[in-house]
């Protein structure tokens, strides 16, 4: 007759195997868990990222249609705290429209706030920047600026060599005839067309410049 009794290794192996599968029972109930919080995370911030965007757009929308500026600028400033897509704009009309007061340094607060994807708009943030600085005379953040805007423009034919000009005024101003020089020869030898159409007379400025460099 044929022995069905396991033997003991077989039982000391069943043990084990059942043992293993208790504590992968385990394991799994716990990735669900984890797994379950993340799901409710990512769906509570969803939900606040939209109603916060939401906030935003209402705000700006708002602003749009004000007719009086100073209600418009609170909105402004209101939505530009909201953040988010409508709150990086409204920190650039925030920015500008206390620009446009005289009030550069809160401008400036309101400028580092507006990231936008547009590349024009970015460079006329960047621009808008460096005339804050150069209203409060700090001449070297206002380069940097200027430089942040050039690069974000792209070789954009209308608004580099105007930003150039806005540099070289500076370097004018710090007595570096050569940075002046080369300012005006890139605007020159990149952007001819900007040299026949502008009312500036920029191969004057690059020849007073450059003598002057060489002095």
């Amino acid at each position: 007759m044929e022995n069905n009794v396991p033997a003991p290794e077989q039982l000391d192996n069943s043990e084990e195997l059942l043992a293993k599968a208790r504590a992968n029972r385990k394991s799994i109930v716990w990735c669900m868990i984890a797994l379950f919080v993340i799901i409710i995370a990512v769906l509570i911030y969803i939900f606040v990222a939209q109603a916060g965007s939401a906030k935003a757009d209402e705000l700006v929308a708002k602003a749009d249609s004000e007719q009086v500026d100073s209600v418009a600028l609170q909105l402004y400033k209101q939505a530009a705290d909201a953040g988010y897509k409508s709150g990086h704009r409204a920190a650039a009309e925030a920015g500008i429209r206390l620009y446009q007061e005289g009030n550069y340094e809160e401008a400036l607060k309101y400028l580092d706030k507006a990231s936008l994807d547009d590349k024009v708009a970015a460079a006329g943030v960047y621009t808008l920047q460096g005339d804050c600085h150069v209203n409060l005379d700090q001449l070297d953040a206002a380069l940097k600026c200027y430089d942040k805007a050039i690069s974000k423009a792209d070789k954009n034919p209308e608004i580099v060599p105007f930003v150039l000009i806005k540099e070289a005024n500076i370097y004018r101003a710090q007595q570096n005839f050569k940075a002046e020089a080369k300012c005006y020869d890139t605007i020159i030898k990149d952007y001819p067309e900007y040299v026949r159409s502008s009312r500036v007379d920029i191969k004057k400025y690059y020849e007073r410049a450059n003598a002057q460099a060489q002095n």
